[in-house]
C-alpha cells in the first residue's frame, strides 16, 4: 500500500525504497516492543495512516499506531550496522523529520488510547494533490467527521462569512478561508492550512489525549 501511494504522489524510485524500509523498521518496532495489551478487546495489531502536509513543508506522513504509550520508541546509540537497535536510527536517517506522540486509534470501536510514530518524506513540487483547495464549512464537517471517528464527539457553529467553530473535547477550532486555527491545553497557538486536515486532526487528537494524561 504505501509503495503505490507513494507512486501515485510521484515521488522518486529511491524515496518509494526508503519509505518502505523505514516503515518495515516502525512496524517490526511495534509488534516486538510494543505488542497488544491484554486488557482490551478485540485484540488490536499495529495500524498504518499515511497522509499528505503542505506546513511546514510539502511532506508525506507514515504513522505506525500501537496501544502501548509507556513504551516509548528511542534512538540507539550504536552504529546503524549494529544488527540490534538499529531501527530508529534508519527512520532517522532516510525521513526529513519522525517523531512519536499520544494518539488513538482509528479502526475498530471503540477507539483505543496509544501512541503514533511517525516519520516524513519530501514531496515533489508537482505531487498531484498540490493544487487543490478546500472551503472553509466543508473543512469544519469533515474536521468534526474526524474528530468523531476517534471517539471526541463536537459541535460545529458556521456563520454566513463563512468563518466556522468545531468544539470538541475542551478545544476551540476556528476555521476560516484560509486555515485552521486554535490554542492547545497549555495556550501553545497552533494554525494549520485548510488542505492538512488529516494533520490537523492528529495534532487536536494529540493535544486532546495529552491534556487528559496530564489530568489523570
Amino acid at each position: 500500500m504505501l509503495a503505490s501511494t507513494m507512486k501515485s504522489l510521484a515521488l522518486s524510485e529511491e524515496a518509494i525504497d526508503d519509505g518502505a524500509l523505514a516503515v518495515s523498521e516502525l512496524v517490526t518496532n511495534a509488534f516486538l516492543h510494543a505488542g497488544v495489551p491484554a486488557r482490551f478487546e478485540p485484540i488490536r495489531v499495529p495500524e498504518l495512516w499515511l497522509w499528505a502536509r503542505t506546513h511546514p513543508r510539502k511532506e508525506l506522513v507514515v504513522t505506525v499506531f500501537d496501544t502501548h504509550r509507556d513504551k516509548l520508541p528511542r534512538l540507539g546509540t550504536g552504529d546503524l550496522l549494529d544488527s540490534h537497535g538499529k531501527g530508529l536510527g534508519i527512520v532517522a536517517a532516510l525521513s526529513s523529520a519522525w517523531g512519536c506522540h499520544p494518539s488513538r486509534s482509528q479502526l475498530g470501536e471503540p477507539p483505543i488510547p496509544g501512541k503514533a510514530t511517525w516519520f516524513a518524506l519530501p514531496l515533489p513540487p508537482s505531487w498531484p494533490c498540490s493544487g487543490r483547495s478546500l472551503h472553509s464549512v466543508v473543512a469544519a464537517q469533515r474536521l468534526l467527521m474526524l474528530l468523531a471517528v476517534r471517539g471526541f464527539e463536537g459541535k460545529r457553529h458556521s456563520d454566513l462569512t463563512g468563518t466556522s467553530v468545531v468544539m470538541a473535547g475542551g478545544l476551540k477550532v476556528h476555521i476560516d478561508q484560509d486555515a485552521f486555527a486554535w490554542h492547545n491545553d497549555d495556550g501553545t497557538p497552533c494554525r494549520h492550512p485548510l488542505l492538512d486536515l488529516q494533520e490537523t486532526a492528529e495534532h487536536i487528537i494529540c493535544s486532546l489525549e495529552a491534556a487528559g494524561m496530564a489530568r489523570s
